[in-house]
């Protein structure tokens, strides 16, 4: 498998030109590990702090402004959050913004759909805009001690009363920018459920988002689940997971997407993913003294291309802890409790960071208007996608590492009018 996880955009360019791609594999690098900063990248040309290299995965704070980086005026250069992590935290501050923030400037509009977001409201709050600090607050807690709770999907009762969801926040980069969450009416009409939503949305041109993009669930993306279908081995929902479920998810919406007057007019379709797949990186196993505890670390290469910048906020080589849980959980993780010292209380996930890169993957592109069966072997990354995608709605400006001079992107090695 290529990777565990994707995302698909839909962009119709109707206002802005007519080059499009169609069926255009490509040859893709991303910008970190684990997911988020891979997403936030994309929407905004910003690197990896050291929370979101880590899908901010226990912990949910603002990032602290501390002003630009020396060496490029348009990345933030993060400061020490409510936490007390140096260059960390999770949402940036309001004068960040983002590439929907560009298309409002534009006068071009924009949705997310979000894969199973709402199904469950006591797990996410709300069926638009769903985030942990707004969660909280709904469910009367204190925000500033929020939590992401999406980290993992959720299976259903056998009584129905909860609801399978297999959201996950990390994978929805509009709402890690104040720019966007600070309205909330505003972020509830443009990040949504994606099942209640696309659907009806693209029965007409006018009602079709000149920017689209969707993020599948857990199981959808291939995330969850290995794709056999074995007892045991599939999402908590009971599919399959792995590729089987991404076959299914993109043999149902590809067609409705193909079938509708906007992408008929002037669509593009990117299907893309956020990295490469991290499980299949090397791993080391150590105990603390006391045989209390095992540490699993990942270790991840973190090839790049595209001259990528590791940016203000994090250094490499670089060790970070991601979560330490229960003995309980050793079976999510793949690990025969029963095989470790009976000692042993607690798992740490560790990732050891060498390059900035999240590795290599694929994309595929898929248009009207190109001719089938073209490929491209050019290196590109997700800031070379934002890049690509600000060129092709005619915006006049990049956002941070999407503004590298140096950056290659979509060109004549893929459009053909």
């Amino acid at each position: 498998m290529l990777a565990d996880k994707y995302m698909t955009t839909l962009a119709d360019l109707k206002p802005v030109t007519k080059q499009f791609v169609r069926d255009i594999a490509e040859k893709v690098d991303h910008t970190g590990h684990v997911s988020l900063d891979n997403y936030i990248s994309m929407m905004s040309g910003q690197p990896s702090t050291v929370d979101t290299e880590t899908d901010c995965f226990s912990i949910w704070s603002d990032i602290a402004d501390a002003g630009n980086d020396s060496a490029n005026p348009k990345v933030l250069k993060a400061g020490t959050d409510a936490n007390g992590h140096a260059g960390g935290g999770c949402v940036f501050p309001a004068r960040v913004k983002t590439f929907p923030n560009q298309l409002d400037n534009a006068k071009l509009t924009w949705k997310g759909y979000m894969g199973d977001m709402g199904n469950d409201l006591n797990r996410d709050g709300t069926k638009t805009c769903s985030f942990p600090t707004r969660t909280a607050k709904l469910a009367g807690t204190d925000p500033a001690k929020a939590v992401d709770g999406t980290q993992s999907a959720q299976a259903s009762s056998a009584s129905g009363d909860v609801k399978a969801d297999a959201y996950a926040t990390r994978h929805n980069p509009f709402v890690y920018f104040h720019s966007i969450i600070d309205d909330i009416d505003y972020c509830d009409q443009h990040v949504v459920n994606l099942d209640d939503n696309l659907e009806n949305d693209l029965k007409s041109i006018d009602t079709t988002p000149n920017f689209v993009y969707i993020t599948p669930n857990l199981c959808d993306d291939g995330h969850d689940g290995d794709g056999t279908g074995a007892a045991g081995k599939g999402c908590k929902s009971g599919a399959a997971g792995g590729l089987t479920s991404i076959d299914a998810f993109l043999k149902k919406w590809i067609p409705i997407i193909q079938a509708s007057a906007a992408y008929k007019q002037d669509g593009l379709i990117i299907i893309n993913f956020d990295e490469s797949n991290a499980s299949s990186s090397p791993m080391t196993t150590t105990f603390n003294s006391a045989y209390t505890q095992m540490n699993l670390t990942i270790n991840l290469t973190g090839e790049s291309c595209c001259n990528q910048q590791t940016g203000p906020n994090v250094k490499r080589p670089e060790d970070q802890i991601m979560s330490t849980l229960p003995i309980a959980y050793a079976s999510t993780l793949g690990i025969n409790a029963s095989s470790l010292p009976s000692t042993v209380q607690t798992i740490q996930i560790g990732m050891h960071y060498d390059g900035v890169g999240g590795d290599r993957t694929g994309a595929v592109l898929l248009s009207p208007f190109i001719k089938a069966g073209t490929t491209s072997t050019t290196g590109y990354n997700h800031y070379s996608l934002l890049k690509s995608l600000e060129d092709r709605f005619g915006i006049p400006e990049y956002l941070g590492y999407a503004d590298d001079s140096k950056l290659v992107t979509f060109g004549s090695d893929i459009f053909t009018q």
